[in-house]
């Protein structure tokens, strides 16, 4: 039966964290099915209990298949969602963890039947390890996990991947795709370039053999991301271009400020720590928190999951999803003012 089986595409570290989470449901009707091109990292799924069989094909693995997910690389992505409309049964629900959102709603109107319900998703949680080795029962526990719907998914399929999210553990957030690709080149994918920039830069240098004897906890918790795995790295830059420029560009005018800020010293290099150790140690410690406001609640993951085809309302999940505005960012103008800076980060 379509409804007793869940394909996982993609058997590193998000799709066997995936698989590890659904295969400790107590009391599950429903059979993990799990391929990837890499051979041995579905056989190490397998071994870890992640999944139930290796399918030896898409074609395979998609075969009367209820609920697919994507945890590939965004381009590869691309690839599967066009190979896969002739395997997909109708009514089928696919949804993805891709990294970038906008491209991969538009590949998925243009390839997939209108009888199968695309559901975009993104869980904002991962490690530099990758591969299936790397992978962890509560690697989503507590994560934010975007949910950017298809137009075509009825409410049914959004409350069946809503019902995925909380089983996992995480928190879903509705968000527009292109609002995604936003903000999430700020907070995940300049982080990622940050990292490879610094590490470069050290590696590259004549002093790094003594460098490298010194480098402790904050240079290695910095370039951390350099570990990553680079085909992912390159779909999100290559998908994500023009976000990721913008931000950028708002980093080199911040890294003006900090250097205008340090070689004046005194005051505004003091302003600019205190300022923002409070803006951070407040982030921290009073993280935003999404709204609830009066209302049905959203479906249950109990009900999403254990019936796998038991949805909610479209409401429901932007009901428990509608955030409430962030903090307003600190007035920086006063410090700016002190150390000669332009609002286009040129010096005076």
């Amino acid at each position: 039966m379509a409804r007793s089986r869940i394909a996982i595409i993609g058997t590193g570290l998000i799709g066997t964290s995936i698989g590890l989470g659904l295969a400790a449901r107590k009391e599950r009707e429903f059979e993990i099915i799990g391929v990837d091109r890499d051979r041995n990292h579905v056989r190490e799924a397998k071994r870890l209990g992640a999944i139930d069989r290796e399918a030896g094909s898409l074609e395979e693995a998609l075969e009367n298949t209820g609920l697919v997910i994507l945890a590939v690389p965004v381009i590869a992505a691309r690839k599967i969602l066009q190979d896969a409309p002739p395997y997909l049964s109708p009514g089928a629900i696919v949804t993805d963890t891709c990294s970038t959102k906008a491209d991969i709603l538009r590949w998925a109107a243009e390839f997939l039947p209108e009888s199968v319900h695309f559901v975009g998703g993104h869980p904002m949680a991962g490690r530099e390890k990758s591969g299936p080795a790397g992978a962890a029962l509560d690697l989503f526990r507590n994560a934010t996990w975007a949910i950017t719907p298809s137009p075509r998914a009825d409410e049914k399929a959004v409350g069946v991947v809503l019902g995925l999210i909380e089983s996992l553990g995480a928190v879903p957030l509705y968000i527009d795709p292109a609002e995604h690709d936003t903000y999430a080149a700020a907070v995940s994918h300049l982080p990622i370039l940050i990292s490879v920039a610094l590490f470069r830069m050290v590696r590259d240098s004549q002093g790094w053999e003594d460098a490298s004897l010194l480098s402790g906890p904050a240079f290695r918790d910095l370039t951390r991301l350099a570990s990553g795995d680079p085909t992912m790295s390159r779909d999100i830059m290559t998908t994500n271009r023009e976000a990721i420029l913008h931000w950028l560009g708002r980093l080199q005018t911040e890294l003006q400020t900090v250097r205008k800020a340090l070689e004046l010293g005194g005051e505004p290099i003091n302003d600019l720590f205190t300022s923002t150790q409070f803006d951070r140690d407040t982030f921290i410690a009073n993280p935003p928190m999404r709204r609830r406001p009066e209302g049905p609640e959203a479906p249950s993951s109990q009900d999403a999951i254990g019936r796998l085809f038991v949805g909610g309302l479209y409401d429901k999940l932007k009901d428990v999803t509608t955030r409430t505005p962030t903090t307003s960012p600190r007035d920086e103008a006063e410090l700016r003012r002190k150390l000669g800076i332009e609002d286009d980060g040129r010096t005076r």
